[in-house]
C-alpha cells in the first residue's frame, strides 16, 4: 500500500470537515443543519471583506452548537485591524476552529501580531501546486521561526507532504490535508498521506464527493462522517470507473508510436 510506503499508518481513518464557498447569511443555517447530520463536525467557508462572518458563526452556534467553523478569507482581509474587527466578534461566539491565510501570507509579523491577540488559532496554508504564488516547504519554517502561527493547510504530493508534516510535528504543530476539490484518485492519495501523518489531526479538505456527482472510482472512498476511511487493497486502494470516465469526458487524444 502506498501508506505502508510512507512508514505505515498512524490512523485508519482521516478527519474530514464539509465545506461552501461564498454564501449569503440566509443560507448558512440550512446549510450548517445539512452537513450536521451527515454527522459532520466541522464546515469551511471562503470569505472575503463583505461577508458576515459573524452573523454566520452565530447562526452556526444557533443552529448546529457542536459545529466548528474554518474561515478561509484566501488573504482577502487585506489588513489587521479589519481581521481583529471581525475576531472580536467571533471569539464572543467561540466556534471557530482556525483562521486560514486572513491576510496576505508575506505579512508574518502581523500573522505573529493577531496570533498574540486572541486565543483563535491562526494557520498559514503552505500549497505547493501554488507555484504563481511562490509557495515554498521554507514558508513553513519561517512561520514556525517567526511564532506566526498555530497550524497549516498542507497542499502537495506525498513525498512533500511527509517532509512538511516532519516539519509541523517537529515543531509539535497540528496540520490538515488541504485540497483542490478533486476527483477520486488524488483524494485516495490525500487520504494515505494523512493517515501516515502525525501532524495531520484537523479536518483534512476531502470532501469532493459532497459537491461532485461522481467520482470516477468504481467504489467512492468510504465515508462515516465525519471520517474517510483508509482503503485497503495495493496501491492506493482504489479503482478508476473506466465507464463513468468516458461519460463524463468531454475530448480525448489519442498518442501512438510510429
Amino acid at each position: 500500500r502506498v501508506v505502508d510506503l510512507l512508514g505505515g499508518p498512524l490512523k485508519t481513518k482521516v478527519k474530514v470537515g464539509a465545506w461552501s464557498s461564498h454564501r449569503s447569511q440566509e443560507d448558512i443555517g440550512a446549510l450548517a443543519l445539512k452537513y450536521n447530520k451527515m454527522g459532520y463536525d466541522c464546515l469551511k467557508f471562503k470569505s472575503d471583506l463583505d461577508d458576515d462572518v459573524v452573523g454566520w458563526c452565530q447562526t452556526i452556534a444557533n443552529e448546529a452548537p457542536e459545529m466548528q467553523v474554518i474561515l478561509d478569507p484566501n488573504e482577502r482581509w487585506e489588513h489587521v485591524y479589519e481581521t481583529k474587527k471581525r475576531i472580536d466578534g467571533l471569539k464572543e461566539i467561540g466556534n471557530v476552529l482556525c483562521l486560514e491565510d486572513p491576510i496576505p501570507r508575506w505579512k508574518l509579523d502581523e500573522y505573529k501580531s493577531l496570533r498574540d491577540y486572541s486565543s483563535i488559532p491562526i494557520v498559514l496554508h503552505v500549497s505547493l501546486p501554488y507555484v504563481s504564488h511562490g509557495q515554498r516547504i521554507k514558508d513553513s519554517i519561517q512561520a514556525i521561526q517567526s511564532s506566526a502561527v498555530d497550524g497549516f493547510n498542507f497542499n502537495c504530493g506525498l513525498s512533500d507532504f511527509q517532509r512538511l508534516d516532519h516539519i509541523a510535528s517537529a515543531a509539535q504543530l497540528p496540520s490538515w490535508h488541504g485540497s483542490e476539490i478533486d476527483l477520486g484518485i488524488l483524494e485516495a492519495m490525500y487520504v494515505h498521506s494523512a493517515a501516515a501523518a502525525n501532524s495531520c489531526i484537523w479536518p483534512s479538505d476531502i470532501f469532493g464527493r459532497l459537491i461532485r456527482e461522481h467520482d470516477l472510482l468504481k467504489t467512492p472512498l468510504k465515508m462515516e462522517a465525519p471520517y474517510v476511511h483508509l482503503p485497503k487493497g495495493k496501491g492506493l486502494g482504489i479503482h478508476p470507473d473506466i465507464d463513468a470516465i468516458n461519460h463524463y469526458s468531454i475530448q480525448t487524444k489519442e498518442f501512438t508510436n510510429q
